[in-house]
């Protein structure tokens, strides 16, 4: 086999809840040799991330559905369906859920972040949003500075 022949994604079968959101990791840094992970998530009106940034990662995130609105430093901007936005390493950023929930996609070079959320969530139950309840963002904070991102600021109100 060519190094150019396709060879198909072998995507971890894990749905994880995280944060009161749905994601599902669709190709990991091993399906990638290191070069992206994959995620898609689910989530509610009014989710947001803390206020954080990557030292080693940059992400795409890709609205396919509903509406969000991104942060990254000091601007904002809405980003709409089928639109994207670049959220660069280095530059604090998060989003906000302004439609009546969201499906994203996640694009995060190179693959590895991905860890963190399967680390900080839990096995989903079921593929649907959980119900509501707390985040631990002492929990969440502490894994991520192992993962090289610093939380540096509350979610998007």
């Amino acid at each position: 086999m060519s190094t150019t022949d396709a060879t198909p994604v072998q995507a971890l079968p894990t749905d994880i809840w995280f944060a009161n959101t749905l994601m599902r990791v669709l190709a990991d840094r091993h399906a990638t040799n290191g070069q992206l992970a994959l995620i898609e998530q689910r989530a509610p009106q009014g989710f947001s991330p803390p206020t954080h940034v990557h030292a080693h990662e940059d992400q795409l995130l890709f609205v396919v559905e509903g509406a969000v609105t991104a942060r990254l430093g000091d601007d904002e901007r809405p980003v709409g369906e089928g639109e994207a936005v670049w959220l660069p390493r280095g530059v604090p950023h998060t989003f906000r859920v302004d439609s009546d929930g969201a499906r994203l996609l996640e694009v995060t070079t190179p693959g590895g972040f991905e860890r963190f959320h399967v680390e900080v969530g839990e096995p989903a139950a079921e593929p649907c949003i959980p119900e509501p309840g707390p985040v631990d963002v002492a929990a969440m904070a502490e894994a991520s500075a192992r993962f090289g991102c610093d939380i540096i600021g509350p979610p998007m109100g």
